[in-house]
């Protein structure tokens, strides 16, 4: 009778856990579509980010409907042990994914640093939901430029919110021009004045800022804000870990419970 409960208590466990993966699985997969379709990992390595994303969650769903049937009853234990095996390979990826992402940290936050400045110097203006990001970023950060204010003097923006055609040209060098100058957005003002945020705004290439502007770069805040909002989701994240393991043993425990033959029972 003990045994009989344990292998219950068992059941219902591996249940609990497996419904989770299905609904994490089913997650992962909706969201790396929406990201997909929206051109949200742009080209290259986040695309092929995005898919691993969605493979893995196919594999994690999958796995957690044959172990569910299987537990269940229906096609024990062919479906126990092939959700077993999917589980199994889920899990692999999992660890490979941290083990990759510890082992490469810096190559990591170099990349972010990168993409932030590729999407002044090329986005900004351009893409309407990079350029949104950018302005919120700058704002909400107190922040300007990637690595400093004259990241925007390499910008190839073209001043969508600047009333002047002239404020849109690239800069004139020649004898008879006056002094050089370049423009950054409105985020990056630290007046709420529009006057004195609209003359801060223009800034001579020989200069590093102006006093109404923000001064600390984004890279910095946008690395330790990430490093922040990342500690639930990486908590969440060990916990889906632990449960893999603990289900993968559930499930092993109970793939190999001897299975009585009742064909010949009267």
């Amino acid at each position: 009778m003990g045994m009989s409960r344990c292998y219950a208590l068992m059941k219902c466990l591996l249940i609990l856990f497996n419904i989770i993966f299905l609904v994490v699985g089913l997650g992962a997969c909706a969201f790396s579509g929406w990201a997909l379709w929206e051109g949200a990992g742009g080209v290259g390595a986040g695309r092929v980010g995005l898919s691993c994303v969605a493979i893995w969650g196919v594999v994690l769903a999958l796995g957690a409907v044959g172990t569910l049937r299987g537990v269940c009853g229906a096609g024990h234990p062919v479906s126990l042990r092939g959700g077993l095996a999917l589980l199994a390979l889920a899990c692999a990826a999992e660890a490979a994914a941290a083990a990759w992402g510890a082992a490469h940290a810096p190559q990591l936050r170099q990349a972010l640093r990168d993409r932030l400045r590729d999407t002044i110097t090329h986005d900004y203006g351009v893409v309407h939901s990079h350029t949104h990001m950018l302005d919120v970023i700058q704002h909400e950060l107190q922040c300007c430029g990637a690595e400093s204010v004259r990241d925007w003097q390499e910008a190839a923006w073209a001043g969508g919110d600047v009333a002047e055609p002239s404020h849109r040209g690239s800069l004139d060098l020649s004898v008879s021009a006056p002094a050089s100058y370049y423009w950054v957005p409105t985020s990056c003002c630290a007046t709420d004045d529009p006057f004195e945020c609209e003359t801060s705004r223009r800034i001579a290439t020989a200069s590093r800022g102006s006093p109404g502007l923000y001064t600390v770069a984004c890279s910095p805040r946008v690395l330790a804000e990430l490093a922040r909002v990342a500690r639930a989701p990486l908590a969440l994240a060990a916990a889906l870990l632990a449960a893999h393991v603990l289900a993968l043993l559930l499930a092993l425990a109970i793939a190999a419970r001897p299975q009585h033959d009742t064909r010949y029972k009267a």
